[in-house]
C-alpha cells in the first residue's frame, strides 16, 4: 500500500465529494446513536458512548478539509 496523499492535494471536486460523504456518514451514525439510546432507555440500560459511533472523528475530519457544516447537527442538514 502506498503512502497516503495529503488532504491539501485534493481538488475542489474531490473535497466537495468527501465533505458530502462525511455529512451523510455523520447523519447515519447520528441516527444509529439515537436509536441505540432509545433502546438503552427502553431497557433501563446506560446509553452508549458517542465515541463508539465515531461522530467526533467524522466532524474533526470534516473541519480539517474545510467542511462548512462541520459544526451543525447531523439532523439539521
Amino acid at each position: 500500500m502506498g503512502k497516503p496523499e495529503p488532504i491539501a492535494d485534493l481538488s475542489d471536486d474531490e473535497r466537495k465529494l468527501l465533505i458530502e460523504g462525511l455529512t451523510a456518514l455523520r447523519r447515519e451514525r447520528g441516527q444509529a446513536w439515537n436509536l441505540a439510546c432509545d433502546a438503552a432507555d427502553a431497557n433501563g440500560r446506560r446509553r452508549p458512548s458517542l465515541r463508539q459511533f465515531g461522530i467526533d472523528d467524522i466532524k474533526r475530519l470534516a473541519r480539517r478539509i474545510g467542511g462548512r457544516n462541520a459544526h451543525t447537527h447531523w439532523l439539521e442538514e
